[in-house]
């Protein structure tokens, strides 16, 4: 009889109490540092509970900051605490176009269209239709909006819902997650006044911030005593070093922790965390190669040969190297590179000259070159 390779598998020390802690879908209890931009989201939801129209909430941060855990968390919140209110949660890199969005709502308040077959037109109407006849108020998450809002079809779509709203009475809430701190700028003038917004800013969190969220996570993903004292740290001196990204962080722990498992290891080490680290970067160049366009593989090459640079040095270096870019694509190209964590591109304020996003790369130099190369 065959042996099962199973059977082989001697007893492994467990190490993870529950690494579901450390998924990137799980939804915690508590939001460590972020009470303030929790109570301003919950401000504009409130007008649900007495049968109103929320308020629209435009929320921005970088990468990793807290701002898509937060939407949810109060929603989940809202949802649980009322009947009144039901949330659709888009991601504009997978759905970004209006078709695929008004597709998504429709469905969403019960109109069963098809996925294909029917003009973005048709689909509206339904949607409008079941919208008339719905017995909760709906309210719509927009993440990674840029992927979206910057494309004539985006603001489009933004004016075909709000102005429902305004002129149809249709209770219907809306709320744009984004990295880019210029989203709403470039809107067109009717769009931007009918939108009316809450905007809602999330700082980067601190070394200390960082480390109270990741010792909060180790704590609920792993047996007492299986990890190293200095691992918590040293992966929030990474986060923060990475432009304070707290996702960085609680990945490493989650896949330090597997290797640890798989040597059969007692305990989750240093030595385990700087394996992950350079897994993740691979494992993130491989992610985000595909999808990246020639013209973005050139400014991520040029981006790696600074410490790091204001857009409008970066901007300058690209145009002389491969002629006239428009600024407006090289703006959402920007906030693309960071929401694939492929760069840090803080907004700081340059007095008396203005704001500017300050660039640097946020993966190996030498692991982007040996991608760089093997397309060429």
């Amino acid at each position: 009889m065959r042996e099962n390779i199973f059977s082989k598998s001697s007893k492994l020390n467990e190490i993870f109490k529950d690494e579901r802690v450390l998924y990137p879908e799980f939804l915690p209890e508590k939001l460590p540092h972020r009470e303030n931009e929790i109570e301003s989201l919950s401000f504009c939801f409130k007008p649900v509970l007495s049968g109103k129209k929320p308020v629209n909430a435009v929320v921005l941060g970088s990468p990793g900051t807290g701002k898509t855990v937060s939407v949810k968390f109060v929603l989940s919140n809202l949802e649980e605490f009322s009947n009144r209110a039901k949330s659709l949660y888009i991601n504009c890199f997978g759905f970004n176009s209006r078709n695929s969005v008004l597709f998504l709502i429709a469905n969403f308040v019960g109109a069963a269209i098809p996925r294909r077959g029917l003009a973005t037109d048709e689909i509206y109407s339904r949607m409008f239709d079941y919208l008339k006849k719905c017995n909760f108020i709906p309210i719509i998450v927009l993440d990674e909006a840029d992927q979206l809002i910057f494309k004539e079809e985006g603001s489009k779509l933004l004016y075909d819902l709000l102005r429902m709203t305004e002129y149809e009475k249709i209770q219907l809430g809306l709320v744009l997650i984004s990295n880019n701190f210029l989203l709403t700028s470039g809107l067109d003038p009717r769009v931007k006044s009918r939108l009316s917004e809450e905007s809602i800013v999330f700082e980067k969190y601190s070394p200390e911030q960082l480390k109270d969220i990741l010792k909060e996570r180790a704590s609920l993903a792993f047996f007492e005593n299986s990890i190293e004292k200095d691992v918590v740290n040293v992966a929030a001196a990474h986060s923060a070093k990475l432009g304070g990204d707290a996702r960085i962080g609680v990945e490493s722990l989650l896949k330090a922790g597997r290797l640890a498992e798989k040597e059969n290891s007692g305990r989750v080490s240093v030595s385990h965390l700087k394996k992950a680290f350079s897994l993740m970067d691979s494992a993130l160049l491989s992610k985000a190669f595909p999808f990246l366009s020639e013209q973005e593989k050139i400014i991520l090459d040029l981006i790696s040969s600074f410490d790091g640079v204001y857009s409008g040095e970066l901007f300058r270096k690209y145009s002389k190297i491969k002629g006239h870019l428009e600024l407006r694509h090289f703006r959402s190209t920007i906030p693309k590179l960071e929401s694939m964590n492929l760069i840090s591109a803080p907004l700081i304020d340059l007095k008396p000259r203005g704001k500017s996003r300050f660039i640097s790369l946020k993966v190996p130099k030498d692991s982007l070159d040996k991608f760089l190369n093997e397309k060429h």
